[in-house]
């Protein structure tokens, strides 16, 4: 009997395995539309129609969803095989905390010279838009904080802070995405719906 229990054991914690693995590959190899857990209408947006939204440090905010593939869509690559993923509209721009506000006279030459000055850690920043930069930072890098079947939080790796609705807002258009400190709100909860394909309009699940 024991020898069952521990075999049924195994097979669970294996096919536990198999499955975290098949929603990680799913997120890899598809788009998705990213919504508000809480509310069926909010998804992640940025303001402006394309081709104005193909750029970068465009902050991201939710809006009544639409069909533009282009902008609101996106795939999450693996960072080197670890549990780390970036994530990426078709546009090719990565999700990404934006630097800091005040900058002292050094980090203003270095932003002025093209260099990454030191990332804000504080609450209120901004979720950007921002090109790929080489080896994928800690800043352009996000854990996949899984709360129930369907929904997940995203933490960054840098900051180890949550994306964020600002003011909880989940139900205004034009609510922007910040990283603020996790507190398992629905601010923070998301759900991923199939952008294409024959799961089209369907949600992610987890399990």
């Amino acid at each position: 009997m024991n020898r069952i229990s521990f075999v049924l054991g195994l097979l669970l914690a294996l096919s536990f395995q198999l499955d975290a693995q098949n929603w990680r590959n799913e997120i890899s190899s598809n788009y998705f539309y990213i919504r508000v857990a809480d509310n069926p209408v909010q998804y992640w947006d940025l303001p402006g129609h394309h081709p104005q939204t193909a750029n970068k440090d465009i902050q991201f905010q939710i809006w009544q969803k639409d069909e533009d593939l282009y902008e609101r869509t996106f795939i999450f690559p693996s960072i080197n095989g670890s549990q780390n993923f970036a994530i990426k509209n078709k546009a090719g721009y990565v999700v990404d905390v934006s630097g800091k506000k005040d900058l002292n006279p050094k980090e203003k030459l270095q932003k002025k010279t093209g260099k990454k000055f030191k990332m804000k850690k504080d609450n209120g920043a901004q979720i950007q838009t921002w090109t790929l930069d080489g080896g994928v930072p800690d800043w352009q890098q996000w854990r996949l904080i899984v709360v129930d079947k369907h929904a997940v939080m995203f933490e960054n790796v840098f900051t180890g802070k949550a994306i964020d609705v600002t003011g909880g807002n989940i139900y205004q258009n034009g609510t922007k995405l910040q990283s603020w400190d996790r507190n398992n709100s629905g601010s923070q909860k998301f759900v991923l719906e199939y952008a294409e394909g024959p799961r089209k309009g369907q949600l992610l699940s987890f399990e």
